[in-house]
């Protein structure tokens, strides 16, 4: 999913102040920037904020895009310098480090291993397990990408993730298409050599299985309850797309082919109801349009 080109007769209304054409645009682009947003922010609450004040941002100064580049390169610009600099719930820095991330899945074999030596083998996994699974590989494939700076993971996801030309992505962040290269190239190659070495779905024969991270996944849980606003694909429409596409995108076996594997996320469907409650508050649509 990239971030979606509003038709133009959408975009004249959205101008003109039309709340019907507003709404359509931020229909067309909130789903690809709530994405974005999840993905470099890591946490669903962090996320629908910053997706929100991005919206805002785009609708309220729609009168400073000029028609030159499409609309989705604007809105990427936005989003960007949004991202760069949002707030958070949880602090970012020092940044989660990936040997932190490799110490404490070490900690998860070693409790998942004492559980077997004390109770015995568990047994066959069950299909709520196997769901577990998926929602700990999703979990930890994100917590790996919050170990870059978000610089690197900015364009990273938006490499990676959206997949957006290079020229394009480097207009985006303001750098040159080389520069953006080797900062993507970067980040791949940290991620990628600690998947080698962590992960057993990039490599069978490293320790870890997202399977036997599920009694120490599920101990944490009991102890400290379960963040609901944390990058974890809960909703069933999103796990059946992860789903849909997990086996294939493992067998390539990389850091890139892992997040390729994280659903479409899905935005809040109050936010668009919010943003036009504020545009109308604020007078930003037809009809009430500050002069």
């Amino acid at each position: 999913m990239k971030i979606s080109e509003p038709d133009p007769t959408t975009l004249r209304d959205a101008l003109k102040g039309s709340l019907q054409a507003v709404d359509a645009l931020v229909t067309t682009i909130q789903p690809g920037v709530y994405k974005l947003a999840v993905h470099v922010l890591g946490h669903r609450d962090d996320a629908a904020d910053a997706t929100q004040e991005i919206l805002l941002k785009i609708v309220t100064h729609l009168s400073a895009f000029r028609s030159e580049s499409a609309l989705s390169t604007w809105v990427w610009r936005v989003a960007y310098n949004h991202l760069m600099t949002a707030k958070t719930r949880k602090a970012e820095s020092p940044e989660v480090s990936l040997d932190a991330i490799a110490e404490r899945l070490e900690q998860g074999l070693e409790f998942a291993a004492n559980i077997t030596q004390s109770r015995g083998d568990p047994g066959p996994l069950t299909p709520q397990d196997k769901l577990e699974a998926r929602q700990v590989a999703l979990s930890c494939t994100q917590s790996m990408l919050m170990a870059l700076d978000r610089e690197q993971r900015l364009a990273y996801v938006i490499d990676t993730v959206f997949n957006l030309d290079s020229r394009e992505a480097a207009a985006v962040v303001g750098i040159s298409p080389e520069a953006y290269r080797q900062r993507v190239s970067r980040a791949r190659r940290r991620l990628d050599a600690f998947m080698s070495q962590s992960c057993g779905l990039a490599n069978p024969d490293a320790a870890c299985q997202c399977e036997r991270q599920l009694p120490a996944v599920r101990h944490l849980s009991k102890l400290h309850g379960v963040d609901r606003g944390a990058v974890v694909a809960l909703h069933k429409p999103e796990m059946e797309e992860a789903e849909r596409h997990f086996v294939a995108f493992t067998r390539v076996a990389d850091a890139a082919a892992m997040l390729r594997t994280h659903p479409d996320y899905q935005a809040p469907e109050a936010q668009r109801a919010a943003i036009l409650a504020v545009l109308r508050q604020e007078g930003f649509v037809q009809g009430s349009r500050p002069q």
